[in-house]
């Protein structure tokens, strides 16, 4: 085998090393993509989880899930977290502080904070529509604010990462200086 001249040798050497950091990269991002199963956050908000056991774990969910199935059980075992009556103004109106929660941050650009995410998410009455649910399959008592409240944290989330790449996007043009010299 002949050998490379020395600058040969060292370009070579560059592409390969630019390869497997390249390589590098795409492998956390195939990590990030395969792990968000149970965060639902990117890296860049990894605030917004715990850490169980060395893994991300979304923190609202970690809240909402245990709580919501106790309530259930309880529910269905005859142990009524409020009287009857009350149950759909209940489930609707305990859903709003977590839906204006999630939508003030992602709309209006309000600082995120666990123990606010934490606080609103407790208060969430899905467990007692949950309780209906399981009793009565499709009752509008669960899937009436899944519907409803989910739909508007749905929006506000694409509505934020749409405004997140354009704003990437524009500062990235301004950076590159695309933009320069334009009205």
């Amino acid at each position: 085998m002949t050998e490379l001249p020395p600058e040969a040798e060292a370009r070579l050497q560059a592409m390969i090393a630019e390869q497997k950091a390249r390589r590098s990269q795409e492998d956390e991002a195939g990590k990030a993509r395969r792990n968000i199963w149970r965060m639902h956050h990117w890296a860049n908000e990894h605030e917004r989880c715990a850490v169980v056991a060395g893994r991300h774990v979304c923190r609202r969910c970690l809240t909402l899930y245990p709580i919501a199935i106790a309530i259930m059980v309880a529910a269905l075992a005859g142990v009524h977290p409020w009287p009857e009556r009350l149950d759909v103004w209940f489930i609707w109106l305990l859903c709003i502080p977590a839906t204006a929660e999630f939508v003030a941050e992602k709309l209006f650009h309000v600082a995120y904070s666990g123990r606010r995410q934490i606080a609103v998410t407790a208060l969430v009455g899905l467990g007692r529509g949950l309780a209906y649910e399981v009793d009565d399959q499709w009752t509008w008592y669960f899937w009436g604010p899944v519907l409803v409240f989910g739909s508007m944290w749905f929006l506000a989330a694409v509505t934020r990462a749409r405004n997140t790449m354009f704003e990437d996007a524009l500062t990235a043009s301004l950076e590159s200086g695309e933009m320069s010299g334009r009205v």
